[in-house]
């Protein structure tokens, strides 16, 4: 009886062509593999690049990095009062929109989109006005300002 082919005392036979498919296709897992390997490594070194950069621009400009409470504040609370103003318009506006789309289209999707899609593009025409109110003061407060002469 032969000894068995691992110790490679004793060459396989078998079909060549089934050889060279076994052959070919442990190739391309292997190359699955390195591919996969290489993707994760790719990523590795990007995530590290990114975070230099990072550390970088915290350095070179601290005063956009580092944001003070109170701002953060300001922000938080400008907005609830958008979420607020949006909940108002909703209840505004959004029966008188629903009824107009479901006339229009009968569509219940359309309807529920009008209801509260509508209302939001009110925030939006409401928060426009207030941006440009808001630069209209602020150019007039520069275009009156005082020169004294004698």
């Amino acid at each position: 009886m032969p000894t068995s082919t691992i110790n490679g005392s004793i060459p396989p036979s078998g079909n060549p062509a089934h050889e060279e498919a076994s052959r070919q296709a442990l190739i391309a897992q292997a190359k699955a593999i390195n591919t996969k390997g290489h993707d994760v490594l790719d990523a590795e070194g990007r995530v590290v690049t990114k975070i230099a950069e990072i550390k970088t621009h915290e350095e070179a400009t601290p005063e956009f990095v580092k944001v003070h409470g109170s701002v953060v504040t300001k922000f938080y609370v400008y907005l609830f009062g958008l979420v607020c103003v949006y909940c108002l318009d909703v209840l505004l506006f959004g029966a008188t929109a629903e009824y107009a789309v479901s006339l229009i289209t009968g569509n219940p999707i359309l309807v529920f989109i009008g209801k509260y899609g509508i209302p939001l593009a009110f925030l939006g025409i409401e928060v426009l006005c207030s941006i440009k109110m808001t630069e209209a003061r602020n150019a007039r407060d520069e275009q009156e300002a005082p020169a004294y002469e004698w």
